[in-house]
């Protein structure tokens, strides 16, 4: 169990359940600055065993703003605002964080007030403005929405990320939209198609089938669906920030065979991170490409 773990940085040890609160808040070094964050979150450990988890959103959007000089992100799924911490320890430029727990979007806003441009939002987004059942469930610092029936359900808002930005449009210009929604991510892109087809962002987003799956959702076709809305390029990365390929959406074959490939724990690693980019940023992803090709090939780990 604990070399099972161990592959997902998790540390594995045993603990009396009185003992160990699941709310009990501590600071972690998270990039160059001090975070709160809840002790049984795994990011910690997860960066110490593993240097290169989400340190490709950073060196990406180092690259976006050479072309965009006025770059904005959006961040869906802020959870602790770990993203803005590691962004902002590379370069400078403004964050829109959306979070839908109310626990994590208690300590986001804590964390967030050490840096300037940053601000919160405290919504769950989704394909459609609707409410749903079901019940929030954290574990290890990931948030996922259940949706069996059982007692403990109770009633979740969810709105679009194009009603969001109707109601802030000096967010319409983001550049990247960064989602990690555990599993919820492709929903949350279809519902902001508008903006998407306005501003064609770079889309940065957890790619995880067996999640997509249990809420009946096929990736592929959604994959489809921004390629006809002319994305491109896209890069995959292992869950642990490692550059995989360079493909694009076009190539249905190495897509589809991508896709089959990752299957909970049956496989290397259990989902992707993907950028993919719009046929406009060709030169962008050209060159973030190469970028990539040379950073891992100095890389002693």
């Amino acid at each position: 169990v604990k070399k099972l773990f161990g592959k997902l940085g998790l540390q594995v040890s045993r603990t009396s359940k009185t003992s160990y609160n699941h709310n009990e808040i501590i600071t972690s070094r998270i990039g160059d600055y001090n975070m709160l964050l809840n002790k049984r979150h795994a990011l910690p450990n997860v960066l110490k065993k593993f240097p290169y988890y989400s340190t490709n959103l950073p060196r990406l959007a180092s690259k976006v703003k050479e072309k965009y000089t006025d770059l904005l992100l959006i961040d869906v799924g802020a959870n602790i605002g770990d993203t803005v911490a590691l962004n902002r320890s590379k370069t400078h430029f403004p964050i829109v964080c959306i979070e839908g727990d109310d626990f994590y979007f208690s300590i986001l806003k804590k964390n967030i007030t050490q840096f300037k441009n940053v601000e919160a939002f405290h919504f769950f987004l989704g394909e459609k403005n609707n409410i749903i059942t079901g019940r929030k469930e954290i574990d290890n610092g990931t948030l996922k929405i259940v949706t069996n029936n059982d007692n403990e359900n109770s009633t979740i808002s969810i709105i679009t990320l194009d009603n969001f930005l109707q109601m802030n449009p000096k967010f319409k210009s983001a550049k990247i939209l960064k989602t990690d929604t555990d599993g919820f991510d492709l929903r949350i892109i279809r519902g902001g198609l508008d903006y998407i087809q306005k501003t064609k962002p770079v889309l940065f987003f957890e790619y995880d089938r067996t999640m997509l799956e249990g809420i009946q959702e096929n990736g592929i076709d959604t994959l489809n669906l921004l390629e006809n809305m002319g994305y491109e390029t896209a890069m995959f990365y292992d869950n642990f920030g490692r550059f995989l390929l360079s493909t694009e959406l076009a190539n249905k074959q190495l897509i589809s065979q991508l896709h089959y490939y990752i299957k909970d724990n049956v496989s290397s690693f259990p989902y992707y991170d993907i950028a993919l980019f719009h046929q406009q940023d060709k030169d962008i992803a050209n060159k973030f490409i190469e970028d990539e090709i040379a950073f891992f090939k100095k890389s002693k780990i």
